[in-house]
Formats: structure tokens, sequence, C-alpha cells
């Protein structure tokens, strides 16, 4: 069993569409798996610590890459959007096994259990992406409101925060 326990190095940052090595603060993510001999709970990583500085570049990175929607992701056609969101799913696919062992590590799951929360995410990205083409393909095209003909069609909209939790 103590063979399975990952080491997730997470002392890395993504701004401006480029992963960094972090050499700055981090911390240690515990297992609620508790070592016999210490009494300590088992360590499964490291989680990069950035603030208030580095944040701001993130915002500041996303508003370049945003362009005031004249931007590469925002430019893109929604098939296009779709394609690269399911080639991430296809990679994350790719390390399921992983992904599952280190949910029982980091949330004391069971296998079964952990395989079951990864593989519901992987279903609900399906659906979701399932519905924004039902919806893309229902609502666009020319539209009368108020007496104002427009071509309707999704778009990204701007630049949004995205917070996780980690356990």
């Amino acid at each position: 069993m103590w063979d399975s326990r990952p080491f997730v190095d997470g002392r890395k940052t993504c701004i401006g569409g480029a992963v960094e090595s972090w050499s700055g603060p981090s911390e240690e993510v515990t297992s609620p798996v508790f070592d016999a001999r210490t009494g300590k709970r088992l360590v499964i990583g490291r989680l990069a610590t950035m603030g208030e500085v580095d944040a701001v570049r993130a915002v500041e990175a996303s508003a370049a890459a945003w362009d005031r929607g004249q931007g590469a992701w925002p430019q893109m056609s929604l098939a296009e959007r779709i394609e690269r969101v399911e080639g991430a799913v296809a990679a994350l696919k790719e390390r399921r096994d992983e992904i599952v062992n280190v949910l029982m590590w980091e949330i004391a799951k069971n296998s079964a259990d952990a395989a079951a929360e990864f593989d519901r995410t992987v279903a609900f990205i399906g659906k979701t992406i399932e519905t924004l083409r039902r919806l893309d393909e229902e609502s666009a095209g020319w539209r009368v409101v108020s007496g104002v003909m427009a071509f309707v069609r999704r778009a990204a909209v701007g630049v949004m925060m995205l917070l996780g939790p980690y356990n």
C-alpha cells in the first residue's frame, strides 16, 4: 500500500499560458492517513503558495490574452474551443489511474469511489459540451429582437476567475 503513495509536485504556476517552476513559498499537502511510526499525516505533495503580486500578474496576463475580445481564445470558433477542452480531457483520461490514486490518498476514498469521482467529472464535462453544442445549434443565426435584426452566436465573454479547493 505505501508503495502507491503519490507525491504531486505542485510547485508550479501557469500564468500567461506558460507553466513554470515555482521557487517561492509552498506548503505541504498531506493525506488524512497517518504514519503509525511518526504519528503525523503522510505528505503526498507540495503546493505553490502565491501572493497578491502573483495574483495580479495572473489577472493581467489573462486580460492581455483576452485583449478586449481580440485574443486567440475569444476569436476561436466554438468548435475550436470545444476541441481544445476535449484535448485536455483526453490528456487527463490518459492519467486516470494516477489521478485516481492521488484522490485515494488525498481524501481517503477507496479505489472504486475515487474512480467514480473521476469518471463523473469526465462525464459532466462531456454533458456540458453536448449541451453547449445543442444550445449553439438552437440559438445561432439571425434573430429579430425588439425590431432589430442581429446575428446571434455563442462567444467567449471575458476574463473569469476560477478558484478550486484542495483538501
